[in-house]
């Protein structure tokens, strides 16, 4: 398998910093208030670079994500647990994503915060609900206590690339001209994967 590129948008109320500064290769890009970085994983047994690209969500970035939606291969959206309007607002994104995203972008709804059970607004029932609603993975994750916000990476990046072999298959399976056998060298091969924080 050799992929290119990956993308992951991610449409996050705050900042991943928890999780990201354990980057064993990362860099920040500050440009009009967007962090850019790179995180590299190993997904069964292939390393796999992300590259991280966090508006925290802000309104004022909706005009510059819509631009980089059409790439994505991947995308998250992310609310507080402890605001309601912040859950609101996905039903927004999801509409904007549909609007300028590529049909078949993986999408996953995270309900942030969840260490913060005493302030609660958005019940985890509601956010399953919601995901349910749009045929879309749902996690609730903590970026104070990492609680699932590795997991969450790994369920988009390993969605993503079930996808993607499942359609290299399918276009091998409907070549002309008989069978088609495809070596591929994996030893010293890295994926890339572009993702978005939004």
């Amino acid at each position: 398998l050799n992929l290119s590129l990956l993308e992951i948008f991610v449409l996050f109320p705050i900042r991943l910093e928890l999780y990201l500064k354990t980057l064993s290769m990362s860099f920040f890009l500050f440009l009009a208030g967007i962090d850019f970085k790179i995180r590299t994983i190993e997904l069964d047994g292939k390393k796999i670079k992300l590259q991280i690209w966090d508006t925290a969500g802000q309104e004022r970035f909706r005009t510059i994500t819509t631009a980089y939606y059409r790439g994505a291969m991947g995308i998250m959206l992310v609310y507080d647990i402890t605001n309601e309007k912040s859950f609101d607002n996905i039903k927004n994104w999801i509409r904007n994503i549909e609007e300028h995203a590529s049909s078949d972008v993986e999408r996953m709804i995270l309900g942030n915060k969840c260490d913060m059970n005493d302030k609660r607004q958005v019940s985890k029932e509601r956010g399953e609900k919601l995901a349910i609603d749009y045929g879309i993975k749902f996690l609730e994750t903590s970026a104070k206590s990492s609680m699932n916000v590795e997991e969450a990476f790994f369920t988009l990046a390993r969605d993503i690339m079930t996808k993607l072999n499942r359609k290299m298959n399918d276009s091998n399976s409907s070549g002309a001209g008989g069978p088609v056998k495809i070596t591929e060298n994996r030893s010293k091969k890295t994926s890339f994967f572009r993702c978005l924080l939004l």
